[in-house]
């Protein structure tokens, strides 16, 4: 009966460890500006009839993904910077502030729909349901006589 085992040769290398990237200041400015952008354009269309319409377009919404992509690293070493650098975790801030206006722009004007902005600002932001808690973790009731 054939295996289905490969049989690897001595030829074969061992595959390289990947070397993080090394921060640079000059991320946080690259950073802010991945950000900053628009969160939506408007066009001007001429319709068949002459008359004109304006068609509203969402920007793509940044993420730390795409500029951990852009720079060709992960997420994970994005964050890392963030523990160890104080000016790359106050740009990551202002980044996340500038995604949740771009999220928040899009959804109230209708351009995402509210399920996904909701999924969205919940994983992303860490934004939560308004709804908090109220059950109490312990009541302690002091009873006493008087005589």
């Amino acid at each position: 009966m054939p295996s289905s085992k490969r049989i690897q040769t001595s030829s074969a290398r061992p595959a390289r460890k990947a070397v993080p990237l090394r921060y640079k200041p000059e991320f946080c400015e690259r950073l802010l500006c991945f950000f900053d952008v628009p969160p939506f354009t408007v066009t001007e269309v001429q319709k068949k009839d002459g008359s004109v319409a304006f068609v509203e377009t969402a920007a793509e919404l940044p993420t730390f993904a795409s500029f951990a992509k852009q720079l060709g690293t992960t997420c994970e070493v994005l964050s890392s910077w963030e523990k160890k650098h104080p000016a790359f975790l106050e740009a990551a801030q202002k980044a996340r502030d500038l995604q949740s206006n771009i999220l928040i722009q899009n959804s109230l004007r209708g351009n995402y729909s509210a399920s996904f902005a909701v999924f969205t600002a919940k994983n992303l932001l860490g934004w939560k349901d308004g709804k908090e808690d109220m059950s109490p973790s312990s009541i302690t009731v002091h009873w006493e006589e008087k005589e």
